[in-house]
């Protein structure tokens, strides 16, 4: 019988019949690639896959923007001058972004100057572009200030994917192409949400959903608050020749209050001690200089006098002079300019403000007292130093004694000797404590409702007397029975959002028509306030509403009824006064490279998250 092959194998595989084993052949010498080759494809792949995945995270995750105009200032800024006021040594920043430019000359609409918020000095940039302005002879420019170049503005990072999974929230920052143009891309709060009616009215925003049939403000996170505030007065900031020619200070030490002034370089500087038994009072009382008193210090003349006046919605990023206004203003007066027209100063009375002080308690006894006034109405934070136990209290215009039901508590580090930073706020219709940069958590809601408490909003205006000045010092810091030094004392409004849908004489206002110029320190003209103009706006489902920061300076859903201008000239008109959801690009996230300052070195500081 024959014998049947059996099928080879190779390892433990078996091969398929009839495969037979090839021998082993050696293995050819592979030349190996040149090392130049190997770096310059290794290279290209990280350079192509970096440039993938940068395109990947631009187009769908972050990208870059950089704020065009200054709309949402102070918490963003467009093209801008960033100066140090000569005088008082206050940093800041006015718009200078032009709508053209002409080689070799001075556009019209140039930023030539400004005004310092601090002590209203208004000043000059850059003496080349200055002298190109040809102004009379006789004509007087300011000093200068350092750093005079523009600045473009701030650069910021976008999250594109945030609102893929989650809904946009009131008060997000957010990047959106604008309605009536789709091609531009805009920035702005977002403050209305959808199936809600939007109402603004004495510069707070209040809210309506479609369901109910009230209105509520809106209130804003301490977060935001803090990054949205406007500096107003520091007395770290007041220039000491203004002090030299006899100008007030503005907090008036009242009786038992010893005033500690020194200087250093152009400021002045102060601190306050009180020690003994007894209620003592500090008043911040608002008498910023006035057009003419610079220029007479300048001269060597005797200065007009101080006048109290109520702390308005001032903005330094909207006062820039161009050389078309110097040339006006000087042909009125020569020797004085440089002048920044009234509309721009701000026209509009801000009665949400804070107040901040640095405490030194030499002792563990008596109490500290913060109080602010809006409306005649007084709102006070009072912080045993024994125990470090703070209470809020409100009371009523002409009443003596706190409104029962509202005593909010909590506990404080302010107890016993020691130094401590404290501020205290009364905005959006709540009492906000900090001390040490954090904020206080008390026992209770420190929100109140202003209709019961005071009556309709609309008759809130502001109080003055002669035995009370009320809104005229708005702001106080006392002590009862405590030995304490005050320093750095500093006053902040809040931003003002104005009702309106026109640009009247090229200022956004809210003010009835007719309305006295001087409305600000003229006592009998604050009935004004009561008139103010309210605006209602219906968001439908899927629409938002979004407003700037920079109120008077903003094109913003309030204005979507009217034809905008663009860049380029043309003009176009969105549907109406809403965002479509479809729009939003992405929330701003924050500012990651900031102009340098005097140096090739970017300002590290100036780093910050978007709030």
């Amino acid at each position: 019988m024959a014998k049947k092959n059996k099928p080879k194998s190779s390892g433990s595989i078996p091969l398929p019949v009839g495969r037979k084993d090839e021998p082993a052949k050696p293995a050819k010498p592979v030349a190996p690639l040149h090392p130049s080759h190997s770096a310059a494809r290794e290279t290209f792949e990280a350079l192509a896959t970096a440039f993938i995945l940068a395109f990947i995270a631009r187009t769908f995750i972050v990208e870059p923007f950089v704020i065009p105009t200054g709309s949402m200032s102070p918490a963003l800024m467009g093209v801008h001058k960033d100066l140090d006021c000569p005088q008082c040594g206050e940093r800041y920043r006015v718009n200078a972004s032009v709508t053209a430019q002409i080689r070799g000359q001075v556009a019209d609409d140039e930023c030539i100057g400004g005004m310092c918020p601090m002590c209203r000095y208004t000043m000059a940039y850059d003496d080349a572009i200055t002298r190109k302005v040809r102004l009379p002879r006789e004509a007087h420019v300011p000093d200068m200030s350092r750093n005079e170049r523009s600045y473009s503005g701030d650069r910021i990072i976008v999250n594109k994917f945030l609102y893929s999974f989650a809904e946009p929230e009131r008060w997000d920052v957010v990047v959106f192409k604008y309605p009536g143009n789709a091609t531009d891309n805009y920035i702005k709060r977002l403050v209305g949400l959808p199936e809600e009616t939007l109402k603004i009215f004495g510069g707070d925003l209040f809210v309506m959903p479609d369901a109910e049939e009230e209105f509520t403000i809106t209130r804003r996170p301490p977060r935001t608050l803090y990054a949205m505030r406007e500096a107003v007065h520091d007395t770290d900031r007041d220039p000491a020749n203004l002090r030299e020619a006899g100008w007030p200070l503005r907090w008036d030490s009242g009786d038992g209050w010893k005033v500690d002034e020194s200087t250093v370089g152009n400021r002045l500087k102060q601190s306050y001690s009180v020690s003994g038994e007894g209620e003592h009072w500090l008043s911040y009382v608002h008498t910023p200089p006035t057009d003419a008193v610079w220029p007479s210090i300048e001269r060597g003349e005797t200065l007009p006098p101080p006048q109290r006046e109520l702390i308005s919605d001032f903005n330094p990023y909207n006062t820039r002079i161009t050389p078309n206004m110097v040339r006006y203003y000087a042909t009125k007066d020569p020797d004085n300019p440089f002048v920044v027209p009234s509309e721009y100063q701000g026209l509009h009375w801000v009665g949400d403000l804070y107040v901040e002080v640095d405490v030194e308690a030499k002792s563990d006894a008596g109490d500290l007292l913060l109080e602010l006034v809006e409306a005649g109405n007084k709102f006070r934070a009072t912080i045993d130093l024994a125990t470090g136990k703070a209470t809020l209290s409100i009371r009523k215009h002409g009443e003596a004694t706190p409104v029962t039901g509202f005593a909010p508590t909590a506990n404080t580090s302010v107890s016993g000797t020691g130094k401590h930073h404290v501020m205290f706020a009364n905005v959006d219709d709540q009492l906000l404590l900090w001390v040490d940069d954090k904020v206080v958590k008390f026992d209770a809601p420190t929100e109140y409702s202003w209709d019961a408490l005071f009556g309709p909003r609309h008759d809130a205006t502001p109080q003055t007397s002669d035995e009370d000045p009320g809104d005229l010092a708005p702001a106080r810091v006392g002590a009862v029975n405590a030995d304490l030094v005050l320093s750095r004392l500093r006053v902040y409004r809040d931003i003002y959002y104005i009702a309106a849908r026109d640009v009247v004489n090229s200022a956004v206002t809210d003010l009835p028509p007719g309305t006295d110029p001087d409305v600000l320190s003229n006592p009998a003209a604050w009935r004004a306030f009561a008139n103010r103009n309210e605006e209602r706006f219906p968001i439908a489902a899927d629409q938002f509403f979004v407003m700037g920061d920079n109120s008077p300076q903003s094109s913003d859903a309030r204005l979507w009824n009217q034809l905008q201008p663009t860049n380029h000239g043309n003009a176009h008109k969105p549907g109406g006064n809403y965002l479509e959801r479809q729009l939003l690009v992405g929330r701003a996230i924050s500012v990651v490279w900031p102009h340098p300052w005097d140096y090739v070195i970017p300002s590290f500081t100036d780093m910050r998250r978007i709030e």
